[in-house]
């Protein structure tokens, strides 16, 4: 099978060849597994989550990978400038700092608003610079027509409702004390986001949403143990937005899958996840509680196409070994992959002390474990 029809077969709930793989890392595990495999080939890709970074097809191919990615471009006349509490400003106004490898938002633009007006009359990115789609148009094209790769759309950048206003936009503590306490304000800042991913997501799908397989989105609900709002807030506040969201994709480009990242804890959630249209659920942690992969499967798993599931808290940690990669990929394939719905690939980015032993025999063992008919 090619990749494309590998990835149509598994989300369609039918059993491909073998299943797909996916890949998401930080840039240095990547650059630790390219210098490994001492790869020298030009990176012309971007790949990434939000930010966007390059990496080589020599290396995408080398870890058979079925997918590949097209990014909405930032705005050729946004300059980055520096913030007073050190930190450098992004497109979306918020302030970004470096910490140990991951850029952490430090400054809050909405911070110290306390009026509606204040939200509605905040200047945000156009999503219509056409410098947004230089190029996108011609690169998306081509991964469709010349390549047998699914092809997944992103508009880049903070996407979603809830975490968008929370992590980006006003903060946590603030914006978890407005959901109760200010719920016009919450509601006015949500709403705001809530059109700015339509118009984002709008330009994006009338360039290029003929040559696309996926929409990725996301919106984080969950930790570790459990979920960062209740039910109750997501089903009053929350839902009616992913659900306006994801049916204006569905109605631009109906024969698009919508890929939605979640961290953490969101098993009480998933089935209101499917009812705002979401085909593809990621990242699927492992260790997180509720989220045993074969009750998944079990209780949504013909309804929903489960992506990632790689354990790196532990297997892919540097206290895990090569045998507990072999037994992750032996569990997640025996749990997710009957009768098709499961993209394997790791439970969120891959991070620097995953040595590249263990991605090379992640990806390699996959490739064999993940043959159909499954033992």
């Amino acid at each position: 099978m090619k990749p494309r029809e590998r990835f149509h077969a598994a989300v369609n709930h039918e059993e491909p060849d073998r299943v797909p793989l996916d890949y998401w890392t930080t840039p240095q595990a990547y650059e630790n597994l390219r210098d490994y495999l001492d790869i020298t080939a030009s990176e012309t890709q971007d790949w990434g989550i939000m930010s966007t970074w390059k990496t080589s097809e020599e290396l995408l191919k080398r870890l058979n990978l079925d997918f590949r990615r097209v990014y909405m471009k930032t705005a050729v006349g946004f300059k980055p400038q520096p913030l007073p509490d050190g930190s450098v400003e992004t497109e979306f106004k918020c302030g970004m700092t470096l910490i140990g490898g991951y850029y952490e938002v430090t400054y809050y633009p909405w911070a110290e608003f306390t009026e509606v007006e204040q939200v509605e009359e905040f200047e945000w990115i156009d999503p219509d610079d056409p410098s947004r789609m230089d190029g996108v148009l011609e690169w998306a094209r081509y991964l469709h027509e010349e390549t047998d790769y699914a092809v997944v759309g992103m508009v880049g950048g903070p996407w979603g409702v809830f975490e968008v206003v929370a992590h980006y936009m006003r903060g946590f503590d603030k914006f978890l004390i407005d959901l109760l306490k200010r719920p016009n304000l919450a509601e006015a800042m949500m709403e705001k986001s809530m059109k700015l991913a339509i118009e984002m997501n709008r330009v994006l799908l009338d360039e290029v949403g003929e040559y696309l397989d996926i929409v990725q989105v996301g919106d984080d609900l969950g930790h570790q143990d459990g979920l960062l709002i209740s039910p109750r807030i997501y089903r009053n506040m929350v839902k009616q937005r992913h659900k306006k969201i994801y049916s204006d994709i569905h109605r631009r480009a109906p024969h698009v899958k919508i890929l939605y990242h979640s961290c953490g804890a969101v098993e009480p959630m998933i089935e209101d996840l499917i009812e705002v249209d979401v085909d593809i659920l990621n990242p699927i942690q492992p260790l997180a509680k509720g989220m045993d992969s074969a009750q998944l499967k079990r209780k949504y798993g013909d309804r929903l196409t489960f992506h990632g599931g790689i354990d790196l808290q532990h297997a892919m940690s540097a206290q895990g070994t090569i045998e507990d990669v072999r037994a992750e990929v032996d569990r997640r394939v025996k749990d997710l992959a009957p009768d098709g719905g499961y993209i394997l690939a790791p439970a969120h980015n891959i991070q620097p002390e995953s040595t590249p032993e263990k991605i090379l025999e992640l990806y390699d063992y996959a490739t064999k474990k993940g043959m159909y008919p499954i033992d």
